[in-house]
């Protein structure tokens, strides 16, 4: 190898339920969202396979400031490149990376697609880690959750979603965000869309708050309807822990789909940048 490093294996992954492409004059919205579960047909889920997670975390910063010095050349005027930073343990590596890569931050406005509701230096916090580890100092525009003493999480979300509103460009079914990152846990779940969820279920609103199991309770994050707009989605998904959840989210054996697999379900091209470890439950097709 040129540099001793071990390349990723890209693999096509036939998976029995996936997104048709939609009808003429369909359009997407918060609102007329069609049944995810009838919009499901067979498609090749696409799938890239790193070594282990540092290879991980090579491949998907690349591919991040790839898609950012892309876009951030073709878009018009002053329009940033708006991306969806996920939170978790996964994509640190990635960020880290990231902050000493050529990027044009200037052109970027950040947000969280999910996010706990907590003061913004609380050590849970998607934002307080994503601007420690990457955002803070690089020049880019960075949305944080609107938490405040004595303000609902309900509120917190509906103001999120007007400043999301004013940043994204629109078309005639919405906004369009240009890049999602996203996670997945054990269980399965992405962003805040835990299995069993009333987030799963939201069709009319681009970003909500709701309680979860897990604390702390209370989660703000992008709905369905949102994601499933975006030009493009990169699911980071590393380790053991995940092998099974990642077989199930890619080969469903259940009735019912997994959060993770509902990624899959709108317009938007899912690409999954995963490890051998999560990887190792899947077959080549």
């Amino acid at each position: 190898m040129p540099n001793g490093r071990t390349p990723f294996r890209r693999t096509k992954l036939w998976s029995p339920v996936q997104p048709r492409l939609p009808l003429d004059g369909e359009t997407h919205t918060a609102g007329n969202l069609p049944s995810m579960g009838n919009r499901l047909e067979s498609c090749p889920a696409d799938v890239e396979v790193f070594a282990d997670a540092d290879e991980l975390a090579i491949g998907a910063s690349d591919r991040i400031a790839g898609f950012i010095r892309q876009h951030a050349t073709n878009h018009p005027g002053s329009r940033r490149v708006t991306v969806a930073m996920a939170g978790g343990s996964t994509p640190v590596a990635a960020y880290r990376r990231l902050a000493g890569m050529d990027v044009p931050w200037e052109r970027v406005c950040a947000w969280v697609g999910d996010e706990r509701y907590v003061p913004p230096d609380h050590p849970d916090s998607n934002g307080s880690m994503i601007g420690r580890e990457l955002l803070d100092g690089t020049g880019a525009r960075f949305l944080r959750i609107p938490w405040k003493e004595g303000r609902s999480p309900t509120r917190a979300a509906a103001l999120y979603e007007e400043r999301l509103l004013d940043e994204m460009a629109h078309d005639s079914g919405g906004p369009r965000p240009d890049l999602v990152l996203v996670g997945m846990g054990g269980d399965g779940h992405t962003l805040s869309l835990f299995p069993g969820s009333a987030a799963i279920d939201v069709t009319d609103r681009w970003y909500v708050a709701g309680k979860v199991e897990a604390a702390p309770s209370w989660r703000l994050t992008a709905t369905y309807p949102l994601v499933h707009r975006a030009r493009r989605i990169y699911a980071l998904v590393s380790g053991g822990s995940k092998a099974e959840a990642l077989s199930e989210v890619l080969y469903p054996t259940g009735h019912t789909a997994l959060p993770a697999r509902l990624l899959m379900a709108g317009d938007a091209p899912v690409t999954w940048l995963v490890d051998e470890a999560a990887a190792s439950l899947l077959s080549d097709a």
